[in-house]
């Protein structure tokens, strides 16, 4: 078993890395967030900072082989370079590779559990962190990075982003860009469908209905396609607009007209000749949960479908971000929810070390390690320090543990141009002074698709015919893929119902129908109702 033993001694490496160590104190009453995005601050006592504190030693398990190993050296990197920043030599760091079959792990984990570490940094994964969290003393903290938050809880935090949160950071941006009624678009696999029922929750907290939720295989361009021609109403909306072109032919070469009523219809033909598709949708906003990927395959079946970027407004996740969605121009306008960028001070420490720029998770790392030094030279407890309701500065941007081990995040909005580099549209939040979330992820049930709520598309609605032909029976036109999915609930829109004539030719008949003789009512029932208003 390969142990890398850490000690943190080498001073020299940080002169020839630069230090730019903050000088802020913190204060156990602060209403602002605490800066360590350039190494942790230790604490003050009346003595002034205590910069020996107590022998300690941190366990890091981290897999540095196998198919993992450029996330987990990223981070090791980010570690030794914090820790270098800030030499203790009371401080001892020991590094475990956490990779291959299961068994192996499990021993990894039991050895690093023998050496009595007072923090744990990592592990990466859910499934380790899971075994680590059955396995270690309750008191002691582990620092993960999983985005699971089932392998949370019993002293167990994460520093990896909760992408659900990105949810409600978006949704409240619909909101305040005046979205009435929204389509969900989700990958059907665990983290799609806890996406969704976060959606699902967020929608309602937000009073923004969702008028239909699709889930899609992530990849798979045939069922990316199938989700895209329901969502759009296709099937509908092309012979709505075949029916209308078909009334239009009609009256042009079988009926009697003016010059001006001619060209008017065939203006109308023409115009409706341009698409396949005819009818509103009965939503105005779409919120995509996939990846950038994902969501450019949906919108390029969305618009061979009829639906664009200027018939719903496009909204996004962080599963955006690291894609090249933002160099697709037919989705400009599209807006979502990310992180802030890595701070320049870190990105330029960890090129000096590791010789390229870090990631997100490498940055986590880092942040990591110094929240891990300020629990152990805190004069509060670790407990205190490390659920400090008004959060850190880290490497991006403010963030929060909770006692439920969920990390809490300020995100900012995007917008896309088409560039290659998206535009900044809101800036991420400072403080916790207003709260960020308020959706609870340990609530959330599975949620299944959701069919459109659609009162249909009737083809006359969208065309104008002659006064004197408009009620003959073969120009008469019907509403089609009208979906009410429940008597008693509402369709979200804004459109007026409209009750059209029947056809005259037309007749109902049922032998058990009697209809009611007019003289046999009794007004005595109709006037003895007192109205109250």
């Amino acid at each position: 078993m390969y142990i890398n033993k850490f000690l943190v001694f080498a001073s020299l490496l940080l002169a020839s890395c630069g230090t730019n160590q903050a000088t802020k104190p913190v204060s156990v009453a602060t209403s602002e967030p605490t800066d360590i995005q350039n190494g942790f601050v230790p604490t003050t006592s009346l003595y002034g900072y205590d910069e020996d504190g107590p022998k300690a030693n941190i366990a890091v398990l981290l897999p540095t082989s196998g198919p993992a190993k450029s996330f987990g050296n990223g981070i090791k990197a980010s570690i030794e370079a914090a820790f270098l920043r800030k030499p203790m030599e009371n401080i001892t760091v020991s590094f475990y590779d956490l990779s291959g079959e299961k068994s192996r792990r499990d021993l990894v984990i039991r050895d690093a559990l023998n050496n009595d570490p007072d923090v744990i940094i990592g592990p990466l994964f859910a499934e380790d962190t899971i075994a680590l969290r059955d396995a270690k003393p309750s008191r002691t903290p582990v620092i993960s990075f999983t985005s699971d938050v089932n392998a949370l809880g019993n002293n167990v935090v994460t520093m990896n982003l909760i992408p659900t949160q990105s949810i409600e950071t978006i949704v409240r941006q619909m909101q305040l860009d005046g979205a009435k009624t929204m389509l969900v678009l989700a990958p059907d696999d665990n983290s799609g469908q806890l996406m969704a029922a976060t959606a699902t929750k967020v929608a309602d907290a937000y009073r923004l209905p969702i008028n239909g939720l699709f889930y899609y295989k992530s990849g798979d361009s045939n069922s990316i396609k199938d989700v895209a021609m329901r969502a759009s109403m296709y099937n509908a909306r092309n012979a709505a607009n075949t029916r209308a072109r078909e009334v239009l032919s009609d009256i042009i070469n079988k009926e009697q007209l003016d010059g001006a009523t001619r060209a008017n219809l065939r203006n109308q033909l023409e115009k409706i000749s341009r698409n396949e598709t005819l009818g509103e949708l009965p939503y105005d906003s779409i919120l995509f949960l996939g990846s950038g990927e994902d969501t450019k395959t949906l919108a390029s079946f969305l618009r061979y479908y009829g639906i664009g970027n200027r018939d719903a407004a496009f909204y996004g996740t962080t599963l955006w971000h690291g894609s090249d969605i933002a160099s697709d121009f037919t989705l400009s306008g599209a807006k979502y929810a990310t992180l802030p960028p890595i701070s320049d001070n870190f990105v330029s420490l960890y090129n000096m070390v590791v010789g390229k720029d870090p990631d997100y998770l490498s940055a986590f790392g880092y942040d990591a390690a110094n929240i891990s030094l300020g629990m152990l030279y805190s004069n509060k407890s670790k407990d205190a320090y490390l659920f400090d309701p008004s959060g850190y500065i880290g490497t991006t941007g403010i963030f929060r543990l909770q006692p439920s081990g969920e990390s809490e995040r300020a995100l900012r909005i995007m917008e896309l141009n088409g560039s290659g580099e998206a535009t900044m549209l809101k800036a991420e939040s400072k403080n916790f002074l207003v709260p960020l979330y308020s959706i609870n992820i340990s609530d959330l049930n599975t949620v299944p698709e959701k069919e459109l709520k659609t009162r249909g598309v009737n083809p006359g609605d969208y065309i104008t015919i002659p006064e004197n032909l408009r009620y003959k029976s073969q120009y008469r036109t019907k509403t089609i893929g009208a979906n009410y999915v429940s008597d008693i609930e509402e369709i979200a829109t804004d459109a007026p119902v409209q009750i059209y004539a029947s056809d005259e030719t037309e007749t109902v008949s049922n032998e058990e129908f009697e209809p009611v003789k007019i003289e046999t009512v009794s007004r005595k029932y109709i006037d003895s109702v007192e109205v109250l208003e």
